[in-house]
């Protein structure tokens, strides 16, 4: 009895000993089937508008792509055109990277060659020196040093693949030449069996040789000028698009695929392609955190991607964002979505380049037609002309919401039908994508003007004494409610106005760029300038209220521009509480001394300090270029951006020569006003430099300080800010036709001597 109980209790031990043998073995097999395969497929040229369903290709490629997550993707870097050696790059340092060596002979660096299983050094030795010049923290070969790191098997197949798979030193772990496409299947099938993580470069629609690109490294000029619409000419895009299908072909059904398109066909920039494909996944348009655009993706995106699939543990630098999925058509009609959507992004940037021409047209004229008025202080035209002509100015002073608005008319205004896509877009030509969105615009800004003549008449009629300006505070609370839409909606526009970004250069730059920031101090001093001018000579006892009143404006308006989660700007709020509270001491007829001066840069440098360590609470992932361009200065390593941008801005002014001419200038006005001041400069001499301005703008309370404060503001902006030249055009083109229109009204009231007065 004793011995059975025994064996009883000896197997009953062993049962318990298995059963938990098993307990423990069990969440270990879970545990490591956490980690899906990854395979990552990168090619070079590729975009959705290539994707043609009437084509056998074309419906191979979807039906092995399956149930994925597409998007379009930015592969901007340092370079305006991105060579596919500057993508592999990029996609190995999770910065943006753009190789410098062999690309003085006018086209894309070739990759060298990986005989021996590792990049030369002094090839890792170039690239390091050029990813530092984008920013001193970045190091190609982070990708595969992390995974490496965390235990991860990598494979790399083909030559951009080992690019985007080494490590720091140029090591790659295991690396195999790109076969055929009739072997590809079976290529990657197996070394998804042997890795963890397989990155293949399937292949480049255009070769280095054909991909023209500018000497100079960092943010250059297109090789050959003005962008072109070059979306169909890709002689071997068809013949990438079925190597791709046939990776597709070889992943599992639980793998995780993620594949990007990181290069240019050609000098002109454009959106590439990507997607996205988990296990048990849905259709629908990706976006990210890192650049909060529907539908748009980085390259370095899938750098943070990669390693958090794999568990692996990146630098905290890394500043490439998580994927949602938020909108889905089907994937018939994401591939249309995504397919219009890179077609605008392709036409804002071909009518960006044109604007300027546009925008100096205007320019040119609004000046000659402001000289014209201030010359001539009679008009003998119609009440009803004058407004038709104030009515035009207004319509050049409100092209910026005008052309927001225009890029959200629907698909079928460039191409499409119904939202639906179709190839005939891809054949238009440039003229006729310039003049279709440039006389969209015209018009959405002519609907814009007549309901700001409209509601001043509305004002008007209520305070008599605003019935010049009133047209142009209307506008100009039009340009700040287009701004606060656009930045509470994640600036979606940014990829398609005239006025924004393109969609190529998208960056973690989240809210307002210099175009709109030049609108928006504009519209500010339109507002302050025009409203408390009059108000301060009925009411001279409520001038402190309205200096708090003006003061809140504008801290609004710099909260705008420089509060990480919506402006994110740098130099914008310093300039603009400089220049706009100097503004409003004059306005309400304040004495500015340097004590004021001191005070208001005193003013800026602590919002600068607050929207600085508001940045710094969020996730490194999570900061705006704000935080990190003061880290990088806090550091020490600063210079290189600071260096980068001031060339950048110098430039826009036509180089130094122009640059200088804007330098002699501001120390012009400076020294003039310095003068002013003196009690030796007479009364008479004096009014030889203003007198013809004040007098002509005296019929309109606030239209001479107006013009005084945008000239101040702008400069000071353009000094502060790499773009320069262009807040001088985007703040002139809001304010000159506005002081026109202004000047055309206050003429109204001024008749001919032969009519008599009753």
């Amino acid at each position: 009895m004793n011995k059975r109980c025994s064996r009883r209790s000896r197997r009953a031990i062993t049962l318990l000993l298995f059963a938990l043998v098993i307990a423990l073995l069990f969440p270990l097999q879970v545990q490591a089937r956490e980690r899906p395969r990854v395979l990552v497929l990168v090619t070079s040229g590729l975009s959705w508008s290539d994707i043609n369903l009437q084509e056998k290709s074309g419906r191979e490629f979807m039906e092995a792509l399956g149930s994925a997550s597409l998007a379009n993707l930015t592969r901007h870097n340092a370079a305006k055109t991105t060579c596919p050696l500057d993508g592999y790059l990029t996609l190995s340092t999770g910065m943006r990277v753009t190789a410098t060596q062999g690309r003085a002979s006018g086209h894309c660096p070739n990759i060298p060659g990986l005989s021996s299983g590792k990049v030369p050094a002094s090839y890792i030795a170039s690239w390091r020196q050029d990813a530092s010049r984008q920013n001193e923290q970045a190091v190609p070969g982070t990708l595969g040093q992390s995974l490496a790191a965390n235990g991860t098997r990598v494979r790399a197949i083909g030559e951009g693949a080992a690019i985007a798979a080494m490590d720091s030193a140029g090591k790659i772990a295991k690396y195999s030449p790109r076969a055929e496409t009739s072997r590809l299947s079976s290529q990657v099938k197996a070394a998804l069996q042997e890795s963890d993580v397989t990155i293949v470069d399937v292949g480049a629609v255009s070769s280095n040789t054909e991909i023209k690109v500018s000497p100079t490294s960092l943010n250059a000029t297109p090789a050959d000028g003005l962008p072109r619409v070059d979306r169909a000419s890709k002689p071997r895009g068809d013949q990438v698009l079925k190597a791709l299908t046939a990776a597709l072909r070889g992943a599992g059904k639980n793998d995780r695929i993620f594949g990007l398109d990181v290069a240019d066909h050609s000098a002109t920039p454009h959106l590439g392609m990507a997607f996205v494909r988990n296990p048990d996944s849905k259709t629908g348009i990706l976006s990210s955190s890192s650049t909060r655009q529907l539908g748009l993706l980085a390259t370095v995106d899938f750098t943070k991607q990669i390693l958090d699939v794999s568990g692996a543990n990146g630098p905290d630098y890394l500043v490439g964002g998580s994927f949602r999925s938020q909108r889905d058509f089907g994937l018939v009609g994401n591939l249309d979505w995504l397919r219009n959507q890179a077609l605008r992004a392709d036409q804002a940037t071909i009518v960006q380049a044109r604007f300027i021409v546009l925008t100096g047209i205007i320019l040119l004229l609004s000046t000659v037609l402001l000289l014209f008025l201030l010359w001539r202080k009679k008009l003998r035209i119609s009440s009803r002309c004058r407004k038709f002509f104030a009515g035009i100015c207004l319509t050049a002073a409100l092209l910026g919401p005008a052309s927001t608005l225009a890029a959200y008319v629907p698909a079928k205004v460039w191409g499409g039908a119904d939202g639906n896509f179709t190839p005939n877009a891809l054949k238009m030509s440039a003229p006729i994508l310039t003049a279709q969105f440039l006389v969209l615009v015209l018009l959405i800004a002519g609907v814009f003007s007549a309901l700001c003549l409209a509601g001043g008449e509305l004002i008007a009629r209520k305070w008599e004494y605003l019935r010049h300006s009133a047209p142009i505070i209307v506008a100009a609370v039009l340009v700040l409610a287009w701004i606060l839409v656009s930045l509470l909606s994640g600036s979606p526009d940014q990829i398609s106005a005239m006025f924004s970004s393109a969609a190529t250069a998208a960056t973690r730059f989240y809210g307002l760029n210099n175009n709109k920031y030049s609108f928006l101090f504009s519209a500010v001093l339109a507002l302050e300038c025009l409203g408390f001018v009059p108000l301060t000579a009925r009411f001279p006892t409520r001038r402190r209220r309205y200096f708090i009143y003006g003061f809140s404006l504008l801290a609004v308006a710099v909260i705008l521009d420089g509060f990480p989660w919506l402006g994110a700007d740098v130099g914008g709020p310093l300039a603009m509480i400089l220049g706009v509270g100097i503004t409003l001491n004059w306005a309400l007829d304040k004495k500015v001394g340097a004590g004021k001066v001191t005070m208001l840069i005193v003013a800026a440098l602590l919002s600068s300090s607050v929207f600085v360590l508001v940045d710094k609470l969020a996730i490194p992932t999570s900061r705006t270029h704000f935080g990190r361009f003061i880290s990088e200065v806090s550091s020490g390593g600063g210079g290189i951006i600071v260096a980068r941008k001031a060339q950048a801005m110098i430039n826009t002014f036509g180089g130094p020569v122009g640059f200088a001419v804007v330098i002699i200038l501001v120390f012009t006005v400076i020294l003039l006003k310095a003068f002013r001041g003196l009690t030796g400069y007479a009364p008479a001499k004096r009014r030889i430099l203003a007198i013809s301005i004040s007098r002509s703008l005296k019929p309109v309370p606030g239209a001479y300080r107006f013009a005084q404060g945008v000239i101040l503001t702008s400069l000071l902006a353009a000094l502060t800010n790499d773009s320069g030249a262009l807040i001088l055009v985007c703040a002139g083109l809001f304010t000159l036709p506005s002081i026109n229109a202004m000047l055309i009204l206050s003429a109204e009231e001024v008749k001919p001597d032969s009519v008599p007065s009753h």
